[in-house]
């Protein structure tokens, strides 16, 4: 049988993944399942030498090479996260092992949290607790934004993206506006968007939010230039990765008004520094990293994530492959 690598979550997550394991145990009908922890990169170097499929290796991208060319027997990595900037693609792809994420299963987790933050930003909800909770009343900059038939920017319109704007379109009679080389316009009309440059959808958008991948492409695609042509009205969202957006642009575009205000769920350095100044600011609404972090998600995630090595290994072809052209060689 061949051998799958699989560690399975500890505390609080155990107990939210625990209807996966009826899924696991579908999986080691036809593999040999190893779900025990791993602490250390020594231990992912041994522990993979003969694997056929594994989760989410934490190896350093300076030794992704050598983790892939002792990992002789590998030909799936399959995260439990809709990210996958932790691992090395392009080593992967050389080597003809297969990446894949979990797609769509978290995307209405990330929309949810993405329209909490525009709501909280645009009606000053969390300032208005703070003042409150401090024994105040009145707030500076009190007004709030509507956001009724307005216009929404997304930076991305895949699953994350595109639910993101059908509630924008369903809810508050939004125009949608995308950027998404990716994406053809029949696609974003299943939306209701209609597909823009970058520069279109920054300059005419009321709220912008990205739903992007981490990738060279992307990062920091989002920095001062593209702060200047937003509007002192807009309200800035990020939900995807923080290197996408330019940290120190972003404060110096919050700290002089350039725009509204931020909702930002993800940060360059993660955990946020104690001395970061998106957190003295008032205009500007943060969680720590927590816009996928619901039970049905996390549910939904593991048992995605399980039942696509299963179709791997039974020699179907996997759902959310991210270097796509792997799938073309010979197994």
């Amino acid at each position: 049988m061949r051998k799958v690598l699989f560690p399975w979550p500890t505390g609080e997550l155990a107990e939210v993944t625990e209807d996966a394991k009826t899924d696991l145990e579908a999986l080691r009908k036809v593999a040999e399942v190893d779900i025990s922890q791993i602490s250390t990169e020594k231990e992912w170097f041994e522990r993979s030498r003969d694997v056929y499929a594994i989760s989410s290796p934490r190896i350093p991208f300076s030794r992704y090479r050598d983790f892939l060319n002792e990992a002789k027997e590998l030909k799936m990595i399959q995260t439990a996260s809709i990210g996958y900037n932790h691992i090395d693609i392009a080593a992967c792809t050389e080597k003809g092992v297969v990446v894949c994420n979990v797609g769509e299963v978290m995307a209405e987790s990330v929309a949810q949290h993405t329209w909490a933050l525009i709501l909280d930003v645009s009606k000053n909800i969390s300032r208005s607790d703070r003042v409150m909770r401090a024994g105040g009343w009145e707030i500076e900059r009190r007004f709030a934004i509507e956001l009724y038939g307005k216009t929404l920017g997304l930076v991305g319109i895949g699953d994350i993206g595109g639910r993101v704007a059908l509630k924008g379109k369903t809810a508050f009679g939004m125009s949608i506006l995308a950027y998404d080389p990716y994406v053809l316009p029949a696609r974003a009309q299943l939306y209701g968007a209609q597909l823009a440059d970058l520069e279109t959808v920054l300059r005419e958008s009321d709220v912008i939010s990205v739903h992007t991948p981490l990738t060279p492409e992307t990062q920091h695609m989002i920095g001062s230039k593209q702060f200047n042509l937003m509007k002192p009205t807009a309200i800035f969202v990020n939900t995807s990765r923080g290197p996408v957006v330019d940290e120190a642009a972003l404060a110096e575009a919050l700290e002089n008004k350039k725009i509204f205000g931020a909702g930002i769920d993800v940060f360059e350095q993660e955990p946020v520094s104690p001395t970061s100044p998106l957190r003295k600011m008032e205009n500007v609404v943060i969680t720590p990293h927590t816009s996928s972090s619901t039970k049905e998600a996390f549910r939904n995630t593991y048992k995605g994530a399980i039942n696509n090595i299963l179709r791997f290994i039974e020699g179907k072809r996997p759902n959310w492959a991210v270097n796509r052209e792997v799938l073309t060689a010979k197994r």
